[in-house]
This record gives structure tokens, C-alpha cells and sequence, in this order.
């Protein structure tokens, strides 16, 4: 029988919550100047580039194959009908080029979910971006990747300088597998399947153990199985549509240090003070701001060794509240600030929630079903256990990076939405600039250059009352 990679309880867990309407998906789009490199950029260069660097990014040739009956959860295999020019494609901007046109292309390509009977990514080669400038945007499923690990995968993709060797070739030639038959997974999977009342048992205990901690905390029932408490309604929080809108944009990293610096606070916090202040114009602007502050929805990578990524999910998450209900750009950093700390100080000592791989405690199939159930009741919209908005920031590169010899100008991730989640905020930091990828759903904001224009401005008023030039 054929050795199978199966996938974590984590994993499949972005497998089981998607839906039509929201394929939990990441992506990440790098921008990059040919006029630097010393030969001709083109897509078929480009191509045979990608090819020679397969080996250092092994998710990129694995497909899934379900379990019958869904005993146990998915396989990894080497993909036997591997083909590259399916997953590396090439496309063109719409003059004038600019940003705004690239972020609608984006949302084109987010808007439609992968083939999960392919490997789980795509790669778009766009070019026509203003000054020649071209774009590589990057589509996975959020099974086979989390932030940390995509961006690693992206790393292997790079090079330090831009005339730096190719890689070496692999020690050993790729092969594909051959697709097992539906009696081989059902025995790889008997045995998992066999001592899932232990694991269910195991993580029974877990969890009331994980109520009861939340309970002498002060938590609630909400908090112990991971959500968000007091999380008002807003336009973001409904169920989503398929559709999305897509918009990019910088704040300068050193400046961004300057202001944390003098608040004595972390950096993530001036980021979640600034996006806390335009949601609030937003809001105002609309008016629809809630009584009750906004909650935003953290990720934390628990991954020790960064470096050694290989796809799959290693993340955790906490609650910090966005202070919406506080004018004064200062106190609204203060509050953030003094949150944060207690919500990982808390999680430091508790862990991550019990609950984060639902299938342990009920099994592959009932995890699925669960899945299924919840995207027809809409049950994340109804209940916000996700908070209000996805804000992660992910560490990035500080020095130069090359594509195939050309410089690398910026970096965007975007995330998945959800039902209950329509908005996600993501930030890689690269050499000096912090570049953020916002993604939201077309029908709760189909005006997103507003909402990111008052982040920017909310930003800028916690720069100038930090009185940092």
C-alpha cells in the first residue's frame, strides 16, 4: 500500500467550514520590476523559472483524495496528472494599469473557488501594470497553507540578489503516486477511525476543562470554545456573497516603529488603533457605529521553526477590541494596546481554545456534516463567533527580495472571508513599507476605497498626536 500524507484535523477543517460563496482561500500578490532584471521578463521564461523551483515548495505537485464515507480526513498524493501551465497562467490590466485595477483583478480571481480534484493553487503572471511594472498573484487553499507557511513557500520562490544561481537540482527525481483505490483509503483509515472515541473522550476533557478555565477567568461559554464575547452587529457580519472587492495599500514601517516606540506599546497595536479609527469614520460615515466597540479577530502562529514551514495550519487566534467607541486617536491606541496584552497574556497561559479542531472531539464525518450544517443555517452569521473583522499581520522580509532576477516592489497577503466575517485586513512588512491586502465582500462594502481611506487618515492621526514626523 502507498504511503499517504493525511491531512491534520486544522486542515481539514478550512476543508469542512467553506461554502460556495466563501472557498476558504489565501493569496498573496507581488508586484515586480522587469526593467531591472537583465534579460527579457516574459511569461514563458517565467514559466521554466517556476518549473526549476517545484522541488522547494512540495505542496505545490499534492492533490486531495477524500476517504469514502468520510471515515477520516483527506490524503495528500503527488498528483499524477500534474500540469504547471493549468496552474501558471497569464493575463493583462485594463489601462491606465494603476493599483484599483489590479485589486479588481484580484477580486475576479478570489471571487471564483480552485478545483479541489487539482493541486489547491494557482499563480496569474499580470502584466500592463503602470510603468511597465508587472504582477504575480497567487491563489491556495487554506488546507494545504497557513500565512506563516505561504509565506514561506513565497520565500522559496525568491531570491536574496539578482544575479543569484538557480537552485540545485532535487537529490532525487520527483514522482507522482498512484491514486489509491477507494479499498486502500478505507483501510489507511480504519485505524483513526477505530480510536476516534478515545481521541473524542480526550477531547471532551479538553474542553470542559477549557470551560471551566474560561469560567474562573470570568469568561463565558462563547470565549472557552474559542469565539468572540459582546460583539455588536455590523454590515460586515452577515452571510457573504461570492463576490468580492480588493484594495491595497502602504504605511511606512520605520515611521510605523517611531509612533509604537513613543506609545510604548507593540506594533500590531498602532495597526489594530488605525484600523479601529477607520472603521469608526466608516461607520459614522454610514451611520451605523455600534454603542459596543468591535472586536477584531487575531491570528497568532504557533509555529516554532518558521523556517522549516511545509504547508498545513499551525495558528491560533485571540480577541482584541478595536476600541470604535473611542474618538481620541491616543486613548483608542491605549485601550488597544492594554487588550492585547491581556488577551495573549491569557493565551499563554491557557493555549490555544479547545475547540480548534472540531473533528477530534466528534470525528471526520459529524466535523463535515457540522460544516455542511452551519453554511445552510448561516449559523457564523447569526451567532459572530469570529468577532467583527480578520486583522493578522504576517513577519516579512527585510531586505531586497528578486523574482528570475528582477526586484520585488511590494508585497500584499489577502485572507478568507467567511459567513459572519466579510472583511479581512492582512499585512506582510517588506523592506521599509507595511503593505496591506484588505478583501471584502462586493454587497457589505462595495465602496471599500472609502473604508481605505479612513484607515489611512486614522492612521495619520495617531501619528500626528504621537507628534512622530
Amino acid at each position: 500500500m502507498m504511503a499517504m500524507q493525511r491531512l491534520t484535523g486544522a486542515d481539514a477543517t478550512f476543508l469542512y467550514g467553506q461554502t460556495a460563496r466563501a472557498p476558504m482561500e489565501v493569496c498573496s500578490v507581488v508586484v515586480i520590476d522587469p526593467s531591472t532584471a537583465s534579460h527579457e521578463f516574459d511569461y514563458e521564461r517565467s514559466l521554466e523559472w517556476l518549473s526549476s523551483r517545484l522541488h522547494m515548495a512540495p505542496p505545490l505537485r499534492r492533490r486531495l483524495v477524500k476517504v469514502p464515507l468520510e471515515l477520516d480526513h483527506p490524503v495528500w498524493i503527488e498528483d499524477p496528472d500534474f500540469d504547471l501551465e493549468y496552474h501558471f497562467r497569464r493575463a493583462a490590466l485594463p489601462a491606465p494599469g494603476a493599483m484599483g485595477e489590479l485589486g479588481d483583478f484580484v477580486a475576479q480571481i478570489l471571487s471564483r473557488p480552485l478545483d479541489l480534484t487539482r493541486p489547491l493553487w494557482e499563480m496569474h503572471l499580470v502584466e500592463g501594470l503602470v510603468g511597465g511594472r508587472v504582477a504575480t498573484v497567487t491563489k491556495a487553499h487554506h488546507a494545504a497553507v497557513d500565512g506563516v507557511a505561504g509565506m514561506e513557500m513565497f520565500a522559496s520562490l525568491v531570491d536574496l540578489s539578482p544575479d543569484a544561481q538557480p537552485p540545485p537540482a532535487p537529490e532525487s527525481p520527483w514522482e507522482p503516486d498512484v491514486v489509491p483505490t477507494q479499498i486502500e483509503l478505507v483501510a489507511s483509515a480504519m485505524g483513526n477511525f477505530l480510536l476516534q472515541p478515545v481521541r473524542g473522550a480526550k477531547a471532551a476533557r479538553r474542553l470542559v476543562r477549557g470551560v471551566i478555565d474560561t469560567r474562573r477567568r470570568g469568561g463565558n461559554l462563547t470565549e472557552a470554545l474559542g469565539g468572540a464575547r459582546d460583539v455588536p452587529v455590523t454590515r460586515f457580519n452577515q452571510p457573504v456573497s461570492p463576490h468580492r472587492r480588493v484594495r491595497f495599500f502602504d504605511l511606512g514601517l520605520t515611521e510605523t516603529k517611531k509612533i509604537k516606540d513613543t506609545a510604548g506599546v507593540m506594533l500590531n497595536d498602532v495597526v489594530l488603533a488605525a484600523v479601529g479609527g477607520g472603521l469608526r469614520s466608516y461607520l459614522i460615515r454610514h451611520s451605523e457605529l455600534p454603542d459596543i466597540p468591535l472586536k477584531a479577530f487575531v491570528p497568532l502562529s504557533t509555529r516554532e521553526d518558521p523556517a522549516a514551514a511545509d504547508g498545513g495550519n499551525e495558528t491560533s487566534l485571540i480577541f482584541v477590541t478595536l476600541a470604535t467607541d473611542v474618538d481620541d486617536p491616543l486613548k483608542r491606541l491605549e485601550v488597544i494596546a492594554e487588550a492585547s496584552r491581556t488577551a495573549k497574556a491569557a493565551h499563554r497561559e491557557s493555549g490555544p481554545p479547545p475547540l480548534t479542531d472540531l473533528s477530534e472531539l466528534t470525528g471526520s464525518a459529524a466535523a463535515a456534516m457540522t460544516g455542511r450544517i452551519m453554511d445552510r443555517t448561516r449559523l457564523n452569521a447569526r451567532v459572530r463567533l469570529g468577532g467583527n473583522v480578520v486583522v493578522s499581520n504576517i513577519p516579512g522580509a527585510p531586505i531586497p527580495l528578486y523574482v528570475d532576477g528582477a526586484r520585488v516592489e511590494n508585497v500584499y497577503p489577502l485572507g478568507p472571508l467567511t459567513d459572519g466575517n466579510g472583511l479581512n485586513i492582512t499585512l506582510f512588512s517588506y523592506q521599509d513599507t507595511l503593505g496591506f491586502g484588505v478583501v471584502a465582500c462586493r454587497d457589505q462594502v462595495p465602496d471599500i476605497d472609502v473604508l481605505v481611506s479612513d484607515i489611512r487618515a486614522a492612521y495619520l492621526d495617531i501619528r500626528d498626536a504621537s507628534k512622530v514626523s
